[in-house]
């Protein structure tokens, strides 16, 4: 069983991390940051998450019930599943781009349930992996720095996904 104080201390570099990686994006966070938020040395990182990796890693298994809830929502259509997973994304694109970035394991458990779910309304695995490669942060983070407006790449993920879906 955990102790209090490091249920509280875990608790508490996991909220700062979160809202620091939310921010800043995970370029601009450092263990000494998220430690310094946490009001904790950052021995006290190292010893309970490892390194970046590790935290940033616990940060996205921390909110991993907010992609689960978006996954699992009712839609009838491709199109409609692949707006939600968007906005989404874009709601959550700092904290997107650094499991990219930062995490060999990602977010597996809630992303074979994403794949699965998509490829039932786009007819194969391979059109749901092509439909979710544009919904990556980094690629998101392209488009938006190349000066599409969030609305732009949102019509043109769900005219793919309708593309895909027509051919099912």
């Amino acid at each position: 069983m955990e102790r209090a104080d490091a249920a509280r201390n875990r608790a508490a570099l996991l909220a700062a991390a979160t809202e620091l990686i939310r921010e800043r994006g995970i370029d601009a966070v450092s263990i000494d940051d998220v430690a310094a938020a946490a009001g904790v040395g950052k021995g006290t990182v190292f010893r309970r998450f490892g390194d970046k990796a590790g935290l940033t890693q616990a940060v996205v298994d921390s909110t991993a019930a907010s992609w689960i809830k978006v996954a699992s929502l009712e839609c009838r259509t491709a199109a409609e599943f692949a707006g939600q997973l968007f906005d989404h994304v874009l709601a959550s694109l700092p904290l997107v781009i650094a499991v990219e970035r930062t995490s060999v394991r990602s977010c597996e458990g809630n992303f074979r349930l994403t794949v699965d779910r998509l490829a039932r309304l786009v007819g194969s695995t391979f059109n749901a992996h092509a439909l979710l490669a544009v919904l990556r942060g980094e690629q998101i983070a392209f488009l938006l720095d190349q000066g599409m407006t969030a609305a732009e790449i949102r019509a043109g993920v769900v005219s793919l996904a309708d593309t895909l879906a027509a051919e099912v």
